[in-house]
């Protein structure tokens, strides 16, 4: 800021002078800027309410649904034996609950090594001679690791090993044995221990890990089932099974997905009767019905976004011109047909407005803006106001929109791109630099093939990056980039939204099927949604196992289904589909059901029996399989050496990994943990309480009327705790002559009394709002209205909740709810408790009526969290209307301040003339004094 000296010479304060001169300007400033301080403090003070509004909205969600009241508690008569939670699934009564097994890890303890073993022992110092072993960990999930040792892995090396394959294992030093154990329960998680040849081994015997077992064996038979001293045999004992794995799983894979077509077909086919019974019924044409099987196929933000053309088809919004315009499209049979949609905005004033997509903002031929006010006119059509020179003008703005067939075409954008391999480099609008996929900024060397990194300031400056990237292309990795420009052709009159079409189609069912009430008309719609979307997820679902022409293949049953239908209907399908019980036991007793009499093996035990060659069968034939077949032949060799010449740890034990096993209510449930989830019950076994009724528990649910009780009241509290606040906002005292203070206000006051001044201004911003009596009036209408269960009508003063009413609630609490008996309130404490004792008898009524009330107050709330030109989606104030004034005060108060600053130049440049001349004026006197010997 400039230093002004004045008033030197004539002695005058100018700068009080000018300050007075400019004060309507200071006025006009000082006045938008506490405007907009006072518009902050009351958008803070709505978002403020708006989060808790929305938080009782979000909470009323659930609590429309019954769900949410299905609260239970549960008993056991021996906590020790086991914990059991319930959830509103679970029903009533008391089961018996049997603990016959419970999971545990599979734990190995070592046997114990000499004592002066540290972890740094190596195997070499434990009497390990070997080259190279290997130490095969199986896990429970059929997965192998494969560890490989020498003289000079130490006992931490080991461990270490065992870690990273997926097991805990530890050294003890206190007992000198090394302990392993599986990270999880069950069988599945459980693990084995065997050396892959003969020196692992004897590794694992240095580490007295080699522990004789079943599991042990049965890995070490698993190789050994293939052995025959004969090399070229063993060869082909192990491709011969490896053939026999491969038709097994084939053969599993087919019967496994022909009965899930099958069993999934059942729920399809009646599906599909379903919605074609009811497409008769609505007495369409066959080309309606088809296209009201796409309408409804399709969501509701699906069917606003997209329209009917007058071919019948349906045109879904793909994008938009370079005017904004939306371009609808339509795949026929992989050729896409394009309509253009054009919006002209006629105001009430007959005039034509452009609309700025993004803002808003409607513009007329002058320039001039219109901003949504909120308001409406009597046709309904939005009205927007021009705030010009202190005048308002309000007008209402009429979208018309028409619609004309496009086509789509690809146009040079007069710049390319380089892609070298999977990275693309293109130019920028500056014609200087190219943005790489990297996100990095590069030039292109002038004469050459090769993009610099570089770096670019905000005046455009570029300068290559001291050892940045640099890239090298050829000619053939340029290419032009195009843009898709939409041409406009012919206009098409009978164009309308596939949400009117709908409608259209509604209106037409309803007469044609004569239904009596919208209520049976909407079920019926839901009803027939909820089939075809049934039909379109079976219909349009792949196989990947099975070929198309399989007789259970989707499209086959498919085509069955639909031929069936046309033959006889639903009768006919039915038929049809009931013949799959059969076929369906067939392919279940050969994938798992072994048949000793005729000497037949179930695909899934010749799969169980060859599960090692696994791997091996999965891989294309070639050098890699063939290969992977030479190891496996190793492995067998080694397998038979081991089984027949290794020394096992005796003081080593291992135990397996076993699995859970209970019986609730006599039916046997089995798991790899501890706890089951059954039909609502949350059951974490603790101990073994041994077979049979005599050693059972007992298990008792009952519904938790106290926990509903606590739910209904939490709801209850959260709501008067909004209301209460709501009421305290709209009644609060006036803040009349109370403004926001100036700076030069504020150092006039101490802390404390600018702090109080302020809370007076934004205690009272919502005074007798409108928009908070409108919120207000919604719930507390929603509150006391009355809801309909089984023919009578009850309201929360049926179950002892009311409000205290004007005369006797504290202030700002007239619209609070309490309930009578509830011992935190002292205010009605002493009242007989309704509600405990309804829930207690007739807990149905109480939870439908909740369910009614929350849905009255959600949809209340609701909808006045509606979006709108003037406010978001979730928000119950006009939130763009205020951010629009708040940028408007922006505006005017650097427009005054402006205003204020060329003022002031103004007046001091004319003080300054002033003083100047007045210097001369003084110069030139007591020159002339000079004169007259003064």
């Amino acid at each position: 800021m400039a230093i002004r000296l004045t008033g030197l010479t004539s002695g005058l304060d100018t700068e009080s002078i000018i300050s007075a001169l400019v004060s309507s300007y200071s006025y006009k400033t000082n006045k938008y800027k506490k405007a907009q301080t006072k518009l902050s403090w009351k958008q803070d003070a709505w978002k403020a309410l708006n989060t808790k509004v929305y938080s009782l909205y979000t909470s009323l969600d659930s609590m429309r649904f019954t769900q949410s009241y299905n609260l239970k508690s549960t008993s056991v008569s021996d906590a020790t034996k086991a914990k059991v939670t319930a959830s509103g699934t679970a029903p009533n009564g008391t089961q018996k609950l049997n603990i016959l097994k419970i999971a545990q890890a599979g734990y190995l303890t070592g046997g114990k090594l000499a004592g002066s073993t540290t972890t740094g022992t190596t195997l070499a110092e434990l009497g390990y001679t070997g080259g190279d072993g290997k130490v095969d960990l199986k896990l429970g999930d059929g997965t192998t690791k494969t560890i490989t040792v020498s003289q000079g892995t130490t006992v931490n090396d080991f461990i270490k090993s065992l870690k990273d394959a997926g097991v805990s294992a530890n050294y003890d030093t206190t007992n000198n044995r090394i302990y392993v154990s599986s990270k999880e329960t069950g069988v599945d998680n459980d693990f084995t221990l065997t050396g892959a040849n003969v020196d692992g081994a004897n590794a694992l015997t240095a580490l007295g890990l080699n522990v004789n077992s079943s599991a042990t064996e049965a890995t070490y038979e698993s190789y050994t089932q293939y052995y025959n001293a004969d090399g070229t045999q063993l060869n082909q004992n192990v491709k011969d099974a490896i053939t026999a794995y491969q038709n097994a799983k084939s053969a599993y894979d087919k019967a496994n997905a022909q009965n899930s077509n099958m069993s999934s077909a059942y729920g399809y086919a009646s599906a599909y009767s379903a919605m074609q019974d009811a497409l008769t019924k609505t007495g369409l044409t066959d080309t309606q019905k088809d296209q009201l099987v796409k309408l409804l196929s399709m969501s509701d933000a699906a069917r606003n976004n997209s329209i009917i053309g007058s071919d019948g088809n349906i045109y879904t919004a793909e994008t938009s011109d370079e005017d904004g315009n939306t371009i609808y499209s339509y795949d026929d049979n992989g050729t896409k047909k394009y309509i253009k949609a054009i919006n002209t905005y006629t105001g009430s004033d007959n005039q034509t407005y452009t609309l700025d997509a993004e803002t808003g903002v409607y513009k007329d031929a002058n320039g001039n803006e219109y901003k949504a006010t909120g308001k409406k006119d009597k046709d309904g059509n939005p009205m927007y106001a021009n705030t010009k020179q202190g005048l308002t003008t309000e007008i209402s703005i009429k979208t018309t929109t028409n619609y004309y067939a496009s086509t789509a075409s690809e146009v040079d954008s007069g710049y390319d791109q380089i892609k070298v391999g999977d990275a693309v480099y293109k130019q920028d609008d500056d014609g200087k630099t190219w943005l790489g996929s990297d996100g990095k900024l590069y030039e292109l060397a002038s004469g050459a093939n090769k993009l610099y990194e570089v770096t670019k300031d905000s005046d455009g400056n570029v300068t290559r990056v001291d050892g940045g990237k640099e890239i090298s292309f050829e000619d053939s990795d340029r290419t032009d980039i195009m843009q898709t420009k939409y041409s406009t052709g012919a206009e098409m009159n009978s164009v309308k939204t596939a949400a009117d079409t709908l409608s259209d189609m509604k209106t037409s069912i309803k007469k044609n099927a004569s239904f009596k009430k919208d209520e049976d008309l909407n079920a019926f719609i839901s009803t027939l949604t909820s089939n075809i979307t049934a039909v379109n997820n079976y219909e349009s679902a792949t196989d990947t196992v099975l070929k198309d022409d399989d007789t259970y293949s989707k499209k086959s049953i498919v085509s069955a289904v639909h031929d069936a239908y046309k033959t006889n209907g639903a009768t006919g399908v039915t038929s049809y589909v009931n013949g799959f019980a059969n076929v369906i036991s067939q392919n279940n007793t050969n994938m798992t059901v072994d048949d000793e009499s005729t000497g037949r093996t179930s695909y899934q035990t010749v799969m169980k029996n060859n599960q090692v060659l696994a791997d091996i069968a999965a891989m294309k034939d070639g050098t890699e399989k063939d290969n992977a077949i030479a190891d496996f032949v190793q492995k067998v060799q080694s397998a038979h050496d081991i089984s027949t010449s290794t020394t096992y740890n005796k003081d080593a034990v291992k135990i397996d990994g076993t699995d859970a096993k209970i019986t609730l209510n006599g039916i046997e449930y089995e798991g790899s943990s501890n706890s089951f989830s059954i039909n609502g019950l949350n059951i974490e076994a603790q101990a073994v309480t041994g077979d049979g009724d005599a050693n059972a528990i007992s298990i008792t649910t009952k519904t938790d009327t106290q926990g509903m009780y606590d739910k209904i009241k939490e709801f209850l509290s959260q709501y008067n705790s909004i209301i209460n606040e709501i009421t305290s906002l709209y009644n609060a005292d006036s803040a009349k002559g109370y403004e926001p203070l100036t700076d030069d206000e504020k150092s006039a006051m101490s802390d404390k009394e600018v702090e109080k001044w302020e809370e007076k201004i934004k205690s009272s911003l919502l005074r007798r709002d409108d928009t908070l009596d409108g919120l207000m009036s919604a719930m507390t209408n929603a509150m006391s209205k009355g809801y309909e269960v089984d023919g009578k009508s009850y309201s929360l003063s049926s179950f002892g909740i009311s409000t205290l009413g004007y005369l006797n609630a504290p202030k700002n609490q007239q619209y609070a709810y309490h309930i009578d008996g509830d011992e935190d309130d002292s205010v009605v404490s002493g009242n007989t408790d309704k509600l405990m004792t309804a829930l207690t008898n007739d807990p149905d009524t109480v939870v439908s009526f909740m369910q009614q009330l929350a849905t009255g107050l959600y949809n209340a709330v609701g909808d006045k969290m509606k979006s709108s030109s003037v406010s978001s989606i979730y928000t119950v104030y006009n939130d763009k209307e205020m951010a629009s004034e708040y940028s408007d005060y922006t505006s005017l108060i650097k427009k005054w301040e402006e205003k204020l600053s060329d003022k002031e130049d103004y007046y001091y440049k004319k003080f300054s003339s002033m003083e100047s001349a007045l210097t001369k004026l003084n110069s030139q006197s007591s020159s002339f004094s000079s004169y007259f010997g003064s």
